[in-house]
């Protein structure tokens, strides 16, 4: 059994982030990954409760860390979007620490379906360029992340994968007894994904009040579920569908929608992944990556003409059906790109495929 310890923006209440460390686990159990994991977290408590056999640690308790890593095959940065200077100039150099805590225990290391950037500060891209040069294994989710390590001056292999939380089966059922108890059964759903951003407030509260008009046009039900509930419960007055902090539920009630408008990135990985059409709501690189994945190539972009807004729904729920065929297709293939994730951890352990 080889020890790995996996490093992220965990148990802070984010669902993107859980649903990415329950992406993890859910590739590992597909590739036959025989491990035991530690998680370094903001809740250990929390972390180990929701996920049984797995232990954690606190990601400000150091001589914990080192001394797990002492005893560990294989330090695992990642997933998400660790390495980004736009919301915190300390963030990335937390994450660059652990790279080096792990070098000083001799363990392997692997970035794992990062994200990476925006990259502002040029003494962060230098720490970087570094650091990554001494890892083992660097992965990314999107070739705009690719790129961006190659501009930087990274001149090692890396790895294209795609985010893990394409991975997780959605809890159907317990979404279902969520949208019953909230008196929404039988009703054609639009799911609402939208997040705080200060320098566009105005346009998102406008976009919260307009999709819902939109949809009762339509004969549709506007529901809004949140993805860092503490925030965006706050946005919008229509039905909120909360989930607990389970990402498996929460990919369950964007699964009952016949449409999703998101900005959360992971709101719309969760429509994809069980293909449901949506329409993008860009706020940051990462979601316009997203959406040239999926082929929309021209999303909306937050603080554009609201009308724009307007016009992408209508005209999505009028093909809805058509864009759901194309999307199952395309979810396949996602996963498939996701398990190529798991293979390069026991390619680097020294597993061989059977």
């Amino acid at each position: 059994m080889k020890r790995i310890v996996i490093s992220g923006y965990y148990g802070f209440g984010n669902i993107g982030d859980e649903a990415v460390l329950a992406g993890i686990f859910e590739t590992f159990r597909h590739i036959g990954l025989d491990s035991h994991i530690t998680v370094i977290s903001n809740d250990p408590a929390r972390t180990a409760a929701q996920h049984p056999g797995v232990s954690a640690i606190a990601r400000n308790n150091i001589a914990a860390q080192l001394k797990t890593l002492i005893r560990a095959d294989m330090f695992i940065s990642g997933g998400g979007s660790l390495f980004q200077d736009a919301t915190s100039a300390r963030s990335p150099y937390y994450y660059l620490f652990g790279l080096h805590l792990a070098r000083l225990a001799r363990c392997r290391t692997m970035v794992y379906a990062q994200g990476i950037g925006p990259l502002i500060r040029p003494g962060i891209r230098q720490a970087m360029r570094k650091a990554f040069g001494r890892v083992d294994v660097v992965s990314v989710r999107d070739e705009c992340s690719a790129e961006l390590l190659r501009q930087i001056g990274f001149t090692g292999m890396i790895h294209t994968c795609v985010d893990p939380s394409f991975m997780i089966e959605p809890d159907l059922e317990a979404a279902g007894r969520i949208i019953e108890d909230a008196g929404l059964g039988g009703k054609r759903l639009v799911g609402i994904s939208l997040r705080p951003w200060s320098a566009f407030s105005d346009w998102i509260a406008q976009a919260a009040d307009l999709i819902p008009h939109i949809c009762e046009e339509v004969g549709a039900q506007a529901v809004f579920i949140p993805m860092q509930e503490s925030q965006d419960d706050k946005i919008g007055s229509g039905p909120v569908l909360g989930h607990g902090g389970d990402p498996a539920i929460a990919k369950g009630l964007f699964a009952h929608c016949e449409l999703v408008v998101g900005m959360r990135l992971h709101s719309l990985i969760f429509a994809v992944g069980s293909g449901v059409p949506c329409v993008p709501i860009v706020y940051d690189p990462k979601v316009s990556s997203f959406a040239n994945e999926i082929g929309v190539d021209t999303p909306i972009v937050v603080g554009a003409d609201i009308d724009s807004l307007a016009s992408a729904l209508r005209d999505l729920w009028d093909h809805r059906e058509l864009a759901a065929r194309r999307l199952a297709e395309k979810s396949c293939e996602l996963k498939e790109q996701a398990l190529s994730c798991g293979r390069l951890v026991k390619q680097a352990l020294g597993i061989l495929e059977h």
